[in-house]
């Protein structure tokens, strides 16, 4: 994700991150050991997770310009899935 994100970033591509229910401490690990750069929410009662259904982590959605969910998938994703879909977002 990090990878798209630096590609992207500069063509309208945003990369929005939430952690559920974990604390500061962790998430502020996190952070640093994989050199985050794009935002990470705290989601620290669930309900954010739960509005959208999530059942397991990691989650993508693929968000239009309008805020409507346009693609999802559940689990780990392939940097060439991510890449495909980024490309096919960007270009529609």
């Amino acid at each position: 994700m990090r990878a798209a994100y630096e590609k992207y970033r500069n063509q309208g591509f945003e990369v929005l991150s939430i952690s559920m229910q974990e604390g500061d401490a962790e998430v502020a690990e996190f952070i640093e050991r994989h050199g985050l750069e794009y935002p990470l929410l705290m989601d620290r009662a669930g309900t954010t997770s739960a509005t959208y259904e999530v059942t397991s982590t990691p989650t993508t959605y693929f968000l239009s310009p309008e805020g409507a969910i346009v693609d999802s998938i559940a689990g780990v994703v392939s940097e060439d899935w991510l890449v495909a879909n980024v490309e096919q977002y960007l270009a529609a």
